[in-house]
C-alpha cells in the first residue's frame, strides 16, 4: 500500500515537471504504476502559491475527466483560489469508478 504522503508527492513532482497553465493537461506516465490504467489529468491556473491546495474531481458515472473540466466551476474557481484541480478518467466500460469493492 503506497502513503498518501508519497501520491501527492509524486503528483507535485510530475504537475510541476509540466510547465503548461491554464488548461487541462494529460499526463500519460511518470507517476507510478498504473494497474487499473486510470487516466490522469490536470488544471494548474498561472499564479499558483508555494504550496497550492490539491483538489480531485472525481467524474460522473459515464462521464470523463474532460467532460467533468468542460461541466464543472472547478477550473473557474481555481483560477479564482489558485489551487491544482486532479481530474482521473475511469477506464472501465460504462466509464464508471469502482467504488464498492
Amino acid at each position: 500500500m503506497v502513503s498518501l504522503k508519497t501520491v501527492f508527492a509524486t503528483l507535485a513532482t510530475v504537475i510541476g515537471a509540466n510547465a503548461a497553465a491554464g488548461s487541462l493537461q494529460q499526463v500519460a506516465s511518470g507517476f507510478g504504476t498504473n494497474p487499473n490504467n486510470v487516466g490522469f489529468y490536470y488544471y494548474k491556473p498561472s499564479g499558483l502559491p508555494a504550496k497550492p491546495a490539491l483538489i480531485v474531481a472525481i467524474h460522473y458515472c459515464g462521464g470523463s475527466a474532460q467532460a467533468y473540466f468542460s461541466g464543472t466551476q472547478y477550473a473557474n474557481l481555481a483560477d479564482t483560489y489558485k489551487y491544482i484541480v486532479i481530474y482521473p478518467d475511469a477506464p472501465r466500460s460504462g466509464k464508471c469508478f469502482d467504488v464498492h469493492s
